[in-house]
């Protein structure tokens, strides 16, 4: 008996392309050629509906059945920690962390600084092709996640959500240009800077933190038909050795509610370093044992103090 299937298509061949939007709600057409992204851990839900219930009384047992009232659509990924490779040229996922509230100053030959926006939020589109099968998500908006740990690789991972659009037959992408993309530094004492709170520097074994962005999905009579960031709440967590109270005091910063500056640079190399800077109020203090030294694990929350500056990204 022949096999159901003749080709069966593999879950591995999977490719990601995202470019940012010129118009919301507008597919800028992502291409290999320019858009593809070095994408790890990969998941999506390209089917993600809202559902209504019909609610009919009935003279029998059983469903009286349901109304899809939206269908939208959500991809992650991660992306390893690292500019373009050349300073002042912007990372290749920059699209992305503008889909998640940041805006960049581009200073070339030197930097690119990420600050978060309240305002004029961007967005960017989505292709992801499995093994023939194109998924597009237009005009996605989301979370930004960042991920600094001893022995580990450094990623920025990115929730991205857009409107649903139906998959089509489509070749994989050709071609991809994977230029751009350096090879990433994992997380050590040589490759990887102290971390600085309150202007103390501190040795860590872990260090993340998350945009808290709030999305909402809006489908309103009118229309007004999209993703939208309405609103943030950071949270960060850092866990580094314990020098003594005369040096470093968490529990005192912690009791006073004080608002300090937090820094922290990985990469070795220009154009492959990236600082990550942060005003966070640190609201709790647990004591931790990193391999059999003291330590302490800072629970933090990321806090304006001018307004959009609770979290500044450098890449140079």
């Amino acid at each position: 008996m022949p096999n159901v299937l003749a080709s069966p298509r593999f879950w591995r061949n999977q490719a990601v392309l995202l470019k940012p939007d010129v118009a919301y709600g507008t597919d800028p057409v992502p291409t290999g050629a320019a858009n593809w992204m070095e994408a790890r851990n990969v998941s999506y839900t390209p089917f993600d509906p809202e559902k209504v219930d019909r609610n009919i009384q009935l003279d029998y047992m059983g469903r009286s059945g349901s109304k899809n009232v939206n269908v939208w659509s959500k991809l992650s990924f991660d992306i390893a920690m690292a500019g373009s490779g050349a300073a002042g040229t912007p990372p290749k996922y920059g699209a992305a962390i503008a889909a998640c509230g940041f805006a960049v100053t581009n200073t070339p030959a030197t930097s690119d600084v990420y600050n978060l926006v309240t305002t004029a939020f961007g967005s960017a589109t989505a292709y992801m092709n499995i093994d023939g099968t194109l998924y597009k998500f237009v005009s996605t908006r989301g979370e930004m996640k960042g991920k600094i740990n001893a022995k580990g690789i450094p990623v920025h991972s990115f929730e991205l959500q857009s409107v649903y659009a139906a998959p089509v037959a489509s070749a994989m992408f050709a071609p991809v240009t994977k230029t751009g993309w350096p090879t990433e530094e994992p997380v050590n004492s040589v490759n990887t800077g102290k971390v600085t709170i309150n202007a103390v520097d501190l040795a860590f074994s872990q260090f993340e933190w998350a945009t808290g962005n709030q999305i909402n999905r809006l489908s309103l009579p009118g229309p007004q038909l999209e993703v939208a960031i309405a609103d943030r709440g950071p949270t960060a967590s850092i866990t580094v050795l314990a020098p003594g109270l005369a040096t470093f005091d968490p529990y005192a910063l912690a009791l006073a509610g004080t608002n300090v500056a937090l820094s922290n640079t990985h990469g070795t190399a220009g154009g492959k370093k990236v600082t990550s800077a942060m005003k966070v109020v640190i609201t709790n203090v647990a004591e931790e044992q990193v391999e059999g030294m003291l330590g302490y694990k800072l629970t933090l929350e990321p806090t304006p103090v001018n307004g959009n500056d609770e979290i500044i990204l450098t890449f140079f």
